[in-house]
């Protein structure tokens, strides 16, 4: 059992709630959930706009269908190559070895094999040029994902001696497990009360980083990928849709208030 007081609580209410461990180990997995995902959103929106950056006039060349199909497939397999990378270091300790970087080597070559991969798609008569810039190619990955793995745990530098990811993980997850079990510590609030918290709070950090449709969609136990903004196409695509069917009712309708269709 963990008993949690909250000290800014009114004297004549109820001051704490028990928790027992199984609504703590419920709690501490949604957590995780969250925080995992998140992270793996940032590294793969960040990959996502360096390879569309490098392939901007491939793109600009497709037709609007293929450009929306490449974007929709290469967020797809850079989201599963992210989420399939971070679940090998999540559930074990990460040792650093000697090495040009620190993040671990987990991380780094599936997810500079998936832009080597995805380049080569978009700039399939390039091959060559791929080769002969493979390292940087290497180098432009390592950028992304250690700008965006600063800026989510919010550190200057990942390569800085003291900076370890899982250990980092685990102290945000317990951080904020203390934080959600304290703030509803009251005699009247449950574990549903903690899930509607981190629904909320992630669905804000949605809107700011993929727009109000990515935090829209999102609920919690429901949405387990990691996402971009380019990561939910099909809905996308079928709100284009939508609209332009509305655009044609609209036309046809005022062609018809005009006489157009009818005498």
């Amino acid at each position: 059992m963990e008993r949690l007081h909250d000290p800014s609580a009114n004297t004549y209410d109820p001051l704490e709630h028990v928790y027992c461990l199984d609504d703590i180990n419920e709690i501490t997995k949604k957590v995780a959930d969250d925080e995992w995902i998140a992270l793996g959103s940032a590294i793969a929106e960040a990959m996502l706009e360096t390879i569309l950056d490098i392939g901007t006039d491939a793109l600009k060349a497709m037709g609007r269908e293929e450009r929306a199909t490449s974007q929709e497939r290469m967020a797809k397999d850079i989201s599963n190559a992210v989420e399939a990378s971070l679940d090998m270091i999540r559930y074990q300790p990460i040792y650093h070895e000697c090495g040009n970087h620190l993040l671990p080597d987990e991380i780094l070559s599936p997810l500079q094999a998936v832009m080597r991969s995805e380049l080569q798609l978009l700039l399939p008569f390039q091959e060559d040029l791929l080769d002969q810039r493979s390292s940087d190619i290497q180098l432009l990955a390592l950028s992304s994902i250690n700008e965006a793995v600063e800026s989510y745990c919010g550190v200057a530098n990942v390569n800085a001696p003291f900076f370890n990811l899982a250990s980092e993980m685990h102290q945000r997850i317990r951080k904020r497990r203390r934080e959600l079990l304290v703030k509803h510590s009251r005699g009247y609030e449950n574990v549903k009360d903690v899930e509607r918290d981190i629904e909320k709070n992630r669905k804000k950090w949605l809107h700011i980083m993929f727009g109000r449709h990515a935090a829209s969609d999102y609920k919690i136990g429901e949405t387990h990928r990691v996402m971009t903004k380019l990561g939910d196409i099909s809905k996308e695509a079928k709100r284009q849709r939508n609209r332009e069917a509305r655009k044609k009712f609209l036309l046809v309708l005022f062609s018809d208030l005009n006489g157009v269709l009818l005498p």
